[in-house]
């Protein structure tokens, strides 16, 4: 399930809240409290490290905080189960307070601050965290794709859920993915834009004959499509075939347990690992030439400058690459920013090709334009 980045910048630390690490697992022996927002490996250094077990083990009241799928999902991936008792799963939504207890003898007091998960629409378990005390208020968002006007819509932002015309929260500091934070992804389409464009690909295939497979080509075992294969299920009414690894990962995620099968004859697959020609060996394809692969990818539309529409284009091996973005593009960035109106923005990730220096330097200069705090929620529609 492991996806690594070099956009990834930031390495644990949230300046206002120095006592706790976030997304960063190595050199962790201060931290009095460790946060995962999700399970990609680019958030996940030094999580099976033995320091990490050995930190665990020798402090008393240290756990890692994560959401309940997350915590699932940790469970039952071999190398991560031993973290298990260490595991304090945080309720979607919900706010809860974590103290901490002062070291008299070293002049440090008792702390305390409160901690919001909220979903951060990038794959499953993913999660925002919002954390609220002396230090002020500071948004950690991981990796994010939220769509434009949705950030609104979440209480936690609220200063008074019960009474939208107070207005948002003072955001003190916004930790932000900044993946996509460039002209060349400026907008993209929709998730469910591209899950329509994908659906309407297997069903004309497969409906050509019995025989006719469809392959979805997937980074190693990274987490992302899962939305797709409920999708599949959902409107074709088909499993999706995927690796024993993974089934053991996905078994117990209620959302997803009925959208997979280990049956190799299902028309739609997510199984195989490695190059195209590895894939089109497989036991599961007798026929290659009934082969349809199937690649959702977001760098290759930007770099080909196919990023505005939903066209599918067909490479020289043969994939039907499709727009799929787990990130947010640039209009969906700044609209949570725009929103949110906070006092400091720092990069946690970065585009290819930009130092952290100059996506910091465009940050300060404003690159965002200042919107309405107050302006009135009414007519929002509800966040599922």
């Amino acid at each position: 399930m492991a996806q690594d980045s070099e956009n990834q910048i930031f390495q644990g630390v949230i300046d206002e809240i120095p006592f706790i690490s976030v997304d960063y697992f190595l050199d962790v022996q201060s931290s009095q409290a460790l946060f995962l927002s999700h399970c990609h490996a680019d958030h996940m250094k030094g999580l099976d490290s033995r320091d990490l077990c050995q930190a665990l083990q020798t402090k008393s009241g240290v756990f890692i905080y994560c959401s309940e799928k997350t915590k699932q999902i940790l469970t039952d991936w071999p190398i991560y189960s031993k973290l298990g008792r260490y595991l304090k799963a945080l309720e979607l939504n919900h706010t809860v307070k974590i103290d901490f207890p002062g070291d008299p003898g070293n002049g440090n007091a008792n702390t305390t601050f409160c901690v919001t998960t909220i979903p951060s629409g990038h794959c499953p378990g993913s999660v925002m965290f919002l954390y609220e005390g002396s230090f002020g208020t500071i948004l950690y968002t991981g990796d994010f794709r939220i769509a434009e006007g949705d950030c609104r819509k979440f209480q936690a932002f609220m200063s008074n859920p019960s009474r939208p015309e107070y207005g948002l929260k003072t955001i003190d500091h916004i930790y932000l993915d900044c993946t996509f934070c460039t002209d060349s992804a400026k907008t993209f389409p929709s998730r469910q834009m591209s899950v329509d464009v994908t659906i309407a690909l297997i069903s004309k295939w497969i409906s050509k004959s019995p025989e006719h497979k469809v392959l979805f080509s997937l980074a190693g075992r990274g987490f992302g499509a899962e939305f797709l294969f409920v999708e599949v299920h959902r409107r074709l009414n088909i499993q999706v075939h995927i690796s024993e690894f993974k089934h053991k990962i996905y078994k117990n995620l209620t959302d997803l347990r009925n959208a997979i099968s280990r049956q190799h004859t299902t028309s739609v697959h997510a199984c195989s690992e490695g190059t195209v020609s590895a894939k089109k060996r497989s036991p599961c394809f007798k026929d290659s030439s009934k082969l349809l692969i199937i690649r959702l990818t977001t760098q290759w539309h930007l770099m080909e400058g196919k990023n505005v529409d939903l066209r599918v284009v067909v490479d020289e091996g043969g994939i039907q690459r499709v727009l799929y973005s787990m990130h947010s593009s640039l209009e969906e960035i700044q609209d949570l920013v725009n929103t949110l109106q906070p006092h400091k923005v720092t990069p946690i990730a970065k585009p290819d090709n930009m130092s952290k220096e100059k996506i910091q330097q465009l940050l300060n200069c404003k690159v965002f334009l200042p919107v309405n705090r107050f302006r009135s929620r009414e007519n929002d529609e509800d966040y599922s």
